[in-house]
């Protein structure tokens, strides 16, 4: 098989590699040894996105018309603003009713599962599949407060990190899950699942009652030729969609994505997803409102082949790229695995007995490069997800910090 199925207990230990990797980082943070990062990045900032007049309208001017109080589902200019990009990219026809704002991506992902299983499965286990590799910290609370049970399906074997055929799908569907979670570009390696695949998952789970939850939140800068290519097909109420600007655009502190489901599973006040976000989270805060309606209309534009404003941006991190991919493939001990989408680059490394101790040398050098077990990847492998959405000081520190340990190793 492609593929390596790991327990609930086995996803458990996954979510404990990012504790011991987060633990050992504090401590080299108190230590003041860290200079520079390639652990997540952002390639721009709030104040590069947004002009005088919205910076203005956040602090001390104030306009009647303001984004900053509405709706428990999320302001309605907003949501507007979703579904017409949504519509114009896959000829969908959502509406902002099929649209709830929420408290980021993560967030989004346990809201849908808490509505799932209060739904269905009140007082009984929900068995959740997911298509990996995939951030496994996702699925904490779903195991420890929810009670779901997981069972992973990770295509880490080095032949592909999505499923490729129909078979495929076919023998995940025989664990009959209530729920199959995919990533779509999937984290760390960014790759698509492929069109074609997901429309056979979509109609087959559509005819199991399945619910199938795609997360797209490393849908962003996808190389040439390569795109999440849905159709109106991806519209259907078992379906639910979440995603987020906050990787995309440097916009993680405002805590803000959104989820598309169906009608009936967003819901209302008092029932479906809005009845979980209600307390938690509410509208949006202003600062955040304006930041994602500036930059949905940049998005609209480009669809409408209008210039795109962050261009330059995106070439620098491109060039980012480029560099960075120059310098790997020097390096013998180093194999990159080739990215779709998102702004990482996911590399194996050999000589090393587990990725955990690779990357405490590295912060022993001085800088930190995210180990890939946690989503899915045997620790042995020494699989690292390296980001180039950062300043040109902390990649060239990152990278020269890396060849010199890859050096020193015997």
């Amino acid at each position: 098989m492609r593929y390596n199925i790991s327990s609930t207990e086995n996803i458990r230990t996954r979510m404990r590699a990012f504790n011991e990797y987060y633990a050992l980082l504090r401590d080299f943070i108190d230590k003041g040894i860290l200079k520079s990062s390639l652990d997540r990045g952002a390639y721009t900032h709030p104040k590069q996105i947004l002009n005088k007049d919205i910076i203005d309208s956040l602090g001390p001017k104030r306009h009647r018309i303001s984004l900053g109080y509405g709706p428990e589902v999320g302001e309605e200019i907003i949501r507007e603003k979703i579904v017409q990009l949504e519509n114009l990219r896959w000829q969908t026809k959502y509406t902002p009713d099929n649209v709830v704002m929420v408290a980021g991506a993560w967030f989004g992902v346990e809201i849908t599962i808490e509505e799932i299983i209060q739904r269905n499965k009140r007082g009984s286990e929900v068995k959740i599949a997911t298509i990996g590799p995939t951030h496994y910290q996702l699925f904490q609370r779903p195991i420890e407060v929810l009670g779901a049970k997981i069972i992973g399906f990770d295509f880490t074997n080095f032949q592909g990190s999505t499923p490729k055929t129909k078979r495929e799908i076919d023998e995940i569907l025989k664990f009959k899950p209530d729920i199959i979670f995919i990533t779509n570009p999937n984290n760390p390696n960014g790759e698509y699942f492929p069109a074609n695949i997901l429309n056979y998952l979509i109609d087959r789970t559509k005819r199991n009652n399945i619910f199938l939850i795609i997360d797209e939140m490393q849908n962003f800068l996808p190389v040439i030729g390569k795109n999440l290519n849905y159709g109106p097909w991806v519209q259907a109420k078992h379906v639910i969609r979440i995603n987020s600007f906050s990787k995309h655009y440097g916009l993680a502190e405002y805590r803000t994505g959104w989820i598309i489901a169906g009608k009936e599973f967003i819901g209302s006040r008092y029932e479906g997803v809005i009845q979980h976000v209600r307390g938690l989270m509410g509208n949006a805060p202003r600062a955040a409102n304006d930041a994602i309606s500036n930059l949905l209309d940049i998005e609209i534009g480009v669809m409408k082949n209008n210039p795109n404003p962050m261009q330059k941006k995106l070439n620098s991190l491109l060039q980012k790229e480029k560099f960075i991919i120059k310098h790997l493939s020097k390096n013998p001990k180093i194999k990159i695995i080739n990215r779709n989408a998102c702004f990482n680059i996911t590399v194996k490394v050999d000589g090393f007995p587990s990725d955990m101790d690779l990357a405490k040398r590295l912060m022993e050098a001085g800088t930190l490069i995210m180990p890939c077990a946690g989503y899915g990847y045997k620790s042995s492998d020494v699989v690292m997800r390296i980001t180039f959405a950062e300043r040109w000081g902390k990649i060239r520190h990152s990278i020269n910090a890396l060849t010199s340990v890859l050096e020193n190793q015997k």
